[in-house]
């Protein structure tokens, strides 16, 4: 007895009592294990560099600078290490095709997809706003700053409130129940899995609606703030141009929105646009890897903005000192209280006794 492909049934139009048990899992083919290689690397390097470029930040203090970059930099690393601990469950889900973790899983998968949907649009925004007022000498007030600050994390919270919350809140696992097909309309087994879904980008959140909050909105500010940005007065270090903090956010901008777009589309779009993709791959499999491959790349114009905003506020706000610590420096040695060996020698110091204003030498 041959079976035929498996049907998709549904639950409530099933006449007899049936019980269903979770698919047997495939062995996966090398595709799925080249995607499974390719999420385990995104993991890797998002983890390592968002993380290290953090503790970078704390360990040489640069968190305490005036003007609020480097602090909405810290914000940036740890939204996108935050984004790539969904990889483990996308790796799990491309090899066995069907969500095997619980309903607190799908919650946590959603909110580090959300997040990075959502919120990073927002931060990339926020640091075209705060370099643009901290590199113009006629915005760079400590005031004005702050108040732009307050505004930002206002805009991140309402963010949250009012689309992340709701859409952990709404994440849910959907069954299907499928099974093989026997002559005569009857099912030998009933195989039952579970799809984790969100409930509120289907009724309220729709996808062109999260289109204009997620892509548009930010994606329009983000080439305001480049524009101004790029037109901006130079400040009180000609040589640091603004021209590389430009160059450094629009790779960030680039990296993200282009990886971002492609969710937005209709089914029929990206079925058409992702129609080479061999079996048993289909366009969710690259739409899943996208977000992840964002965030193992965008941390290293971060990092390289952090470094050369580092050196830009050491050369802003005290140019003379700055340059002071690299000029040759006073050096005190401390010597035996004989110095006959070293005048025989040939040296000529001025040395005094005792050991708080002499014991020492000159250089």
């Amino acid at each position: 007895m041959t079976y035929e492909e498996d049907d998709d049934l549904n639950s409530t139009l099933i006449p007899y009592p049936y019980i269903a048990i979770p698919p047997p899992t495939q062995q996966p083919s090398n595709i799925e294990l080249f995607l499974s290689l390719l999420h385990l690397v995104c993991l890797t390097s998002s983890l390592c560099g968002n993380v290290s470029q953090l503790v970078l930040q704390l360990y040489t203090r640069r968190l305490r600078d005036s003007t609020h970059v480097q602090k909405f930099l810290a914000f940036f690393f740890i939204i996108n290490a935050f984004v790539s601990l969904g990889t483990p469950w996308m790796i799990v889900e491309t090899l066995v095709r069907h969500w095997t973790f619980g309903p607190n899983a799908c919650k946590a998968y959603q909110a580090t997809a959300q997040v990075g949907r959502t919120v990073l649009p927002y931060i990339i925004v926020a640091l075209y706003v705060i370099t643009s007022i901290s590199i113009n000498p006629s915005r760079k007030c400590s005031m004005r700053q702050s108040f732009t600050s307050i505004i930002l994390v206002i805009i991140f919270a309402l963010l949250v409130l009012f689309i992340i919350i709701p859409v952990i809140g709404s994440s849910t696992l959907v069954p299907q129940i499928h099974g093989n097909h026997l002559p005569g309309e009857l099912y030998s087994v009933m195989f039952e899995s579970f799809f984790c879904v969100i409930p509120f980008s289907e009724e309220v959140y729709t996808d062109g609606v999260a289109l204009l909050v997620e892509v548009i909105v930010p994606l329009i500010l983000c080439i305001i703030c480049a524009i101004q940005l790029k037109t901006a007065p130079k400040g009180s270090n000609p040589q640091m141009s603004t021209d590389s903090m430009n160059y450094y956010l629009i790779w960030i901008s680039v990296i993200h929105f282009s990886t971002s777009f492609w969710y937005y589309f209709s089914t029929e779009t990206k079925l058409w646009i992702f129609g080479f993709i061999p079996s048993p791959m289909d366009y969710r499999d690259i739409l899943c890897l996208l977000p992840y491959l964002s965030s193992s790349l965008t941390w290293y114009p971060a990092s390289d903005m952090s470094a050369f905003w580092s050196l830009y506020e050491a050369q802003s706000e005290s140019p003379q000192s700055f340059h002071s610590r690299n000029s040759s420096r006073h050096v005190r040695l401390v010597v035996p209280p004989s110095t006959s060996a070293l005048e025989d020698g040939g040296y000529s110091h001025n040395c005094h006794l005792p050991l708080s204003s002499q014991n020492t030498c000159d250089v």
